[in-house]
């Protein structure tokens, strides 16, 4: 199987400038599925199959670090008295 590799930078410039993404996309209009990458912050990504902009990364993008609570668990409500962890309710201390 080949695959054509285009040059999103122009033909001046081979390297991305700032942190780009990469991973696994589904196109939500027509459900093709392939390896995008974009610049961190880009929310649409365009489908190389219908060219349309509903495509978006498959995965959540997870920090290398990250804070847990006693439970486990990694995702937190952050609120105006703290952060709250999503599965056992607790206010963490000591994340800032």
């Amino acid at each position: 199987m080949s695959a054509e590799i285009l040059n999103l930078f122009g033909s001046e410039r081979t390297e991305p400038e700032g942190p780009h993404l990469s991973g696994q996309a589904v196109c939500m209009a027509c459900k093709h599925e392939w390896v995008a990458g974009a610049p961190v912050g880009t929310v649409h990504l365009e489908c190389p199959a219908c060219k349309r902009t509903w495509g978006q990364f498959k995965n959540p993008v997870e920090p290398s670090v990250a804070w847990s609570c006693q439970c486990g668990e990694q995702l937190f409500w952050i609120t105006p008295n703290g952060c709250q962890c999503r599965a056992c309710g607790s206010i963490q201390e000591g994340m800032f």
